[in-house]
């Protein structure tokens, strides 16, 4: 790395510990909810992209999958690639949530037997739950701000949000 970006790196990273401490991801738990950070991302991306494939039923699932007629390992590797998360630690999520009743997997759409994975009304209620709980924390954090200084934070986010999206990938899992 050129020695010019050691400045902007000393930046981001103040930046991050800062909006880190700031909105409480350090915290054990997201919003004072039951859920950590890594469970609430997994449960606002099921919520995100429902029907989720959970199962082929052709596929070799392990002993347990096989007995309760589980198997999230296509659903966990997807979610685990989007969130870049270890599938294993993903899997486990899916199957406390399942246990929990915040998802349910049922027959697919297509011939090959497949199974979709989605939330059950328990979990879209916990899922709006911790939706209303991060905005109503937001919208605490923002709330002395003018509408001129709202409307300049709005625009610098979409502009960090711009720049930072345009880098290669690679240089953004290294700055990470």
């Amino acid at each position: 790395m050129p020695a010019d970006r050691s400045a902007l790196v000393r930046d981001l990273r103040c930046f991050n510990r800062f909006y880190t401490g700031l909105i409480g991801l350090l915290d054990e738990t997201l919003t004072h909810s039951a859920f950590t950070l890594t469970e609430a991302r997994v449960l606002f991306e099921l919520g995100r992209r429902p029907g989720r494939i959970a199962a082929n039923s052709g596929g070799k699932a392990g002993f347990l999958a096989r007995v309760l007629q589980i198997d999230f390992e296509p659903a966990a590797s997807d979610i685990a690639r989007d969130l870049q998360l270890d599938p294993a630690y993903v899997t486990r999520i899916l199957r406390k949530f399942s246990a929990a009743g915040l998802t349910e997997t049922r027959a697919g759409p297509d011939a090959l037997r497949r199974r979709v994975l989605s939330l059950t009304m328990r979990g879209q209620v916990a899922l709006a739950a911790l939706q209303s709980a991060a905005d109503r924390d937001l919208t605490r954090l923002t709330v002395d701000l003018g509408d001129e200084e709202a409307a300049e934070l709005s625009d610098i986010l979409a502009r960090v949000r711009h720049l930072l999206s345009a880098a290669p990938a690679s240089e953004r899992r290294e700055s990470a």
